[in-house]
């Protein structure tokens, strides 16, 4: 069986927050996780200013404006660009 793992890694000290693990990650699920991360009180995304996502479908528009609304800005990278994305890359690497 296939899991889906969200987190979020804080650049600055390599800190990784695990959103959220799910088998089928629905719209519902990530606009849920969506206002997890930015809840005021203790969200991963609390005081942060930007969020790096990749292309991936699960991003949708709503979850984007969720972030996006909370004052922390969207970066979407480039298609097929998994060097901007090295952390993350290295992270699901070390996890496998």
């Amino acid at each position: 069986m296939t899991h889906y793992l969200l987190f979020v890694i804080n650049l600055a000290d390599r800190l990784v927050h695990i959103a959220g693990i799910a088998t089928n990650p629905t719209e519902t699920w990530m606009l849920q996780v969506g206002r997890n991360l930015t809840d005021a009180i203790d969200g991963a995304l609390s005081a942060k200013r930007y969020l790096i996502l990749d292309r991936d479908t699960k991003y949708s528009a709503a979850f984007r404006k969720i972030i996006s609304e909370s004052g922390t800005a969207v970066i979407r990278l480039p298609p097929r660009s998994p060097n901007l994305n090295a952390y993350a890359e290295r992270f699901v690497r070390s996890i496998k």
